[in-house]
């Protein structure tokens, strides 16, 4: 029986759906299904109502030079200031000499007003608000940065690849990000910091396609006994850096999406559950570029003694061209849960499995869960014409090579 066949007939069966709860004690999820399944709602969905943050504020003018007031001034000043005085002493006086209005008794309470108020749906901005109850506080800041922006993204994955916007033109300068993560913070992080020991390995720097890359990048810049420090060649600017003289990197694990759908498809019920760093920045690259580089007195031969190691990420809701939308769990306001049923409907094609959740039977804001993908990002994009699609760099660290790197051109 096939994954999507079996969920569809357990739905149909039982009207329950079963779903994975996050345990954060674990650190895995937990399966609740059978009596303690979950069930469709049909009438609500996710909301895109709430209006969008207000985009940063421009740089203040330059203030203009201070006249200097002349007798004239100040006495015309004197009187235009106490003009408002006299008029605010007149309204007073009159509030004084009105009666007072008679007083109506309030209305009896209706019934419709005795109603118990609906159930407010979950507004896509407040998943930020529960990213934090779940740990997740850089996740957090990223998507309200992304909430914030004004708007920008990539049509198509090539456009994605080049910067280039829906105008066809570079990403502005604000769309870069150089300040949010810290490879201190990247580090802590085991699978993180085992592909940046990986990466600083002499047969990871020196595979053919890299050492053909540094010939490349060090060929534009070759000057006889001279010693390059390429940032400063770059004046410091590290995206510049990344253009010119990135040679190398290393990849890191999956996107938030893409390690619920591992999950969902193996099954494995001690699969660890998603964290800030897969929230953040999802799979991502740590980069090598060249830092210190010496050319010999012919310029025949360059030795690379350092480097510099860094990470770059876009932050996007973008998805390939021929795949279903991302799947990224079902959210409340406060928690997320993982329904299998939605995770296959891209398999199966059902587009009814979309619908909301309701956990433990009991229908408050608390227990519904709203199914989110990339594509929701995008529609409200669409509907408020905001929220820009970002490149993230870290700061970086300078690498000295035990062995250096030996570069011969031709």
């Amino acid at each position: 029986m096939g994954l999507s066949q079996h969920f569809s007939d357990t739905a149909v069966s039982n009207n329950k759906i079963p779903y994975y709860m996050a345990n954060r004690l674990l650190w895995k999820w937990a399966r609740c299904e059978g009596i303690d399944g979950c069930e469709i709602v049909r009438e609500t969905k996710l909301s895109m109502d709430q209006a969008p943050p207000p985009l940063p504020a421009p740089p203040e003018p330059a203030r203009r030079s201070v006249k200097r007031l002349t007798h004239k001034d100040r006495v015309n000043k004197s009187l235009d200031d106490l003009l408002p005085v006299a008029e605010a002493l007149a309204r007073f006086k009159k509030w004084l000499d009105t009666p007072d209005a008679p007083k109506h008794s309030e209305p009896a309470p209706t019934a419709e007003r005795e109603k118990k108020q609906a159930i407010a749906p979950l507004d896509i901005q407040e998943i930020p608000g529960a990213m934090r109850k779940l740990s997740m506080p850089v996740s957090a800041r990223l998507m309200e940065r992304w909430f914030a922006g004004a708007l920008n993204y990539s049509p198509t994955d090539k456009d994605e690849a080049l910067c280039i916007n829906q105008d066809g033109q570079p990403y502005p300068a604000d769309m870069y990000d150089m300040r949010s993560i810290k490879l201190e913070w990247i580090l802590n992080y085991p699978r993180a910091k085992a592909q940046y020991l990986a990466l600083q390995q002499r047969q990871r720097l020196t595979t053919p396609r890299a050492v053909e890359a540094l010939r490349k990048c060090l060929s534009r810049v070759r000057t006889p006994g001279a010693t390059i420090d390429a940032l400063s060649l770059c004046n410091g600017n590290l995206v510049e850096l990344h253009n010119r003289f990135q040679f190398q990197f290393a990849g890191v694990e999956s996107t938030f999406g893409q390690k619920l759908d591992e999950y969902l498809l193996k099954r494995l019920t001690n699969s660890g559950i998603p964290d800030d760093l897969t929230g953040a920045l999802g799979s991502f690259n740590i980069y090598a570029a060249v830092a210190y580089a010496e050319f010999n007195r012919e310029a025949r031969r360059a030795t690379v003694t350092s480097i510099y190691l860094y990470v770059r990420d876009n932050y996007t809701f973008s998805d390939k061209s021929d795949n279903q939308s991302q799947y990224l769990g079902h959210w409340n306001h406060k928690r997320v849960v993982l329904v299998p049923a939605a995770g296959a409907a891209g398999i199966a094609s059902l587009p009814w499995l979309d619908y909301p959740v309701v956990v433990e039977g009991k229908r408050s804001r608390d227990n519904i869960y709203y199914p989110v993908r990339n594509k929701s990002f995008r529609e409200w994009q669409q509907r408020h014409r905001r929220g820009g699609d970002f490149i993230i760099f870290s700061d970086y660290r300078c690498v000295t090579l035990p062995q250096p790197i030996e570069i011969v051109f031709s």
